[in-house]
């Protein structure tokens, strides 16, 4: 009764030992990185319900066709007010007579460079370069809608992806707006 006993242990030690697989993780590819830097200028909050506008701010020169910005733009636009609106804040289209301006731009790294962009944003999210790849980034600043004072700066860098279908572009901007914001929320 023992042997059987051992006989069948060895046999179902055997089964499992066999039956375990070893997963290699999934690494994520570099393309997928992001690195974002924010800075509080003010201590000025906004309580829900205040209106904002949006101001987008242009690179004077740029490599992107014209109907590319066009498109780029409207997606982050549409991401901002989604996500302010979702916070308790109103949009409104007029920039007059709101509680704050939030103005916001994009360029890529041959465009504007890092020692560029902090040189007039003064922020540097700091994602290394990778010579396969097209580094952009994306700034966005808080206003106060009456003194124009600087509330806060946000700054993301991130690779960009030009194969991706309207609604994936469309949900990496949400994701990206999203993680830049939620600094701004924190930091009330």
């Amino acid at each position: 009764m023992i042997k059987i006993a051992q006989v069948f242990t060895s046999i179902l030690m055997t089964t499992v030992l066999f039956s375990c697989v070893q997963v290699e993780p999934v690494q994520k590819s570099a393309k997928e990185n992001i690195a974002i830097s924010t800075a509080r200028d003010s201590n000025r909050t906004f309580p829900p319900g205040s209106t904002f506008s949006l101001e987008p701010k242009y690179a004077k020169e740029t490599s992107l066709k014209p109907e590319q910005i066009k498109e780029s733009y409207q997606i982050y636009n549409n991401s901002l007010i989604k996500n302010l609106e979702k916070n308790g804040f109103k949009y409104s289209p007029e920039s007059k007579n709101v509680a704050f301006h939030v103005g916001f731009g994009l360029a890529l790294s041959n465009d504007v460079s890092d020692e560029k962009l902090s040189n007039k944003f003064g922020l540097t999210p700091g994602l290394a370069e990778k010579s396969d790849l097209t580094k952009g980034s994306f700034i966005v600043y808080i206003q106060d809608g009456y003194s124009t004072q600087s509330v806060w700066r946000g700054a993301v860098q991130g690779f960009t992806h030009e194969n991706l279908s309207p609604e994936q572009r469309k949900s990496r901007v949400n994701t990206i707006v999203d993680q830049v914001m939620a600094l701004y929320y924190q930091g009330k």
